[in-house]
């Protein structure tokens, strides 16, 4: 009975370290990729040229988008008034013109994608890494993962913004760019 209480002490003993590594939490950070991106860089050149494109693709959605609608609006007062020539020809030109805006968007939209994907690359994603590299070692976080829509596409369903970890990748990102440009 001695040997047996002894055995059950030792192993309880020996369990207590186990315990306390299973109490230890791990501390996960979430960072809002696109974000750093669009803010961190938004005075780059590839960023500028990228907004640029953003800005004129569209307006020129929206100018298309008009013109198609004013069309419309046309073919209904031909409709309206019987004029069954004018409204055929109204109705080729529309079709012609949504055919036209489905082709700018596809391509126009992939060419954008591609000026986004660039942003993503190279030294910039170099950079964002080493900064959030830093910033999880010296916040003591185990995981970082992405909460943009890129990322996850709905993959985090609940976090709390205490473990989002954007706003200090930005500010130190800002904070090397500033010192960079101060050697300069």
């Amino acid at each position: 009975m001695k040997r047996l209480a002894v055995l059950l002490s030792a192993l309880c003993l020996s369990a207590l370290p186990l315990a306390a590594q299973t109490q230890q939490v791990t501390k996960v950070g979430i960072i809002d990729f696109q974000k750093v991106l669009l803010t961190a860089y938004k005075d780059t050149k590839a960023y500028r040229d990228y907004d640029t494109s953003q800005s004129d693709y569209t307006k020129e959605i929206a100018a298309r988008t008009k013109e198609i609608n004013d069309l419309q609006s046309q073919k209904l007062d031909a409709d309206k008034a019987n004029n069954k020539t004018l409204s055929l020809t109204l109705e080729k030109t529309i079709g012609d013109k949504q055919k036209d805006l489905a082709s700018f968007r596809a391509i126009k939209g992939s060419i954008l994608q591609q000026q986004y994907s660039t942003l993503q690359t190279g030294p910039v994603l170099a950079e964002i890494l080493d900064v959030v590299r830093f910033i999880s070692e010296t916040g003591g976080f185990a995981l970082v993962m992405r909460s943009d829509a890129d990322a996850m596409k709905g993959v985090i369903l609940f976090k709390i913004p205490e473990i989002d970890i954007t706003d200090d990748v930005i500010a130190e990102i800002q904070s090397r760019q500033a010192k960079a440009a101060a050697g300069n």
